[in-house]
């Protein structure tokens, strides 16, 4: 342990300094500073890629792309993904179907093991 007011090097049990003969007390290690989530990269509580989508139902995940591609991904708060599924569905139309039925397919499949936890949110 140092001295605070010669900075003398003195031994961790020492009640006062062997230099100068001033108290010596153990300082408290200083508190973290406090977290600012405005700063890049420091994670907040909402939904980040990569994080599983919790509490959602699969079934109604699965029903909901089921009806429109993309929408079980809005439930289970993958917007990126869902947006362009969405997207990929309208424009597929233009292809004779055979995109949007992929892209139908895919939706129903992703949103459901999404929310099942067994896949990741964008």
């Amino acid at each position: 342990m140092f001295c605070s007011n010669c900075g003398a090097q003195n031994a961790d049990t020492a009640k006062f300094c062997e230099k100068c003969g001033v108290a010596v007390t153990a300082a408290a290690p200083p508190p973290p500073p406090p977290v600012d989530t405005r700063v890049r990269g420091v994670e907040t509580t909402a939904s980040r890629p990569g994080q599983v989508a919790a509490g959602k139902n699969p079934a109604v995940a699965l029903v909901l792309s089921l009806v429109i591609p993309g929408v079980g991904q809005f439930y289970n708060s993958d917007i990126k993904k869902g947006a362009l599924m969405l997207v990929l569905a309208i424009v597929g139309i233009a292809s004779a179907g055979i995109i949007t039925l992929a892209v139908w397919i895919w939706s129903m499949i992703d949103a459901y093991q999404v929310a099942n936890g067994k896949g990741k949110i964008w």
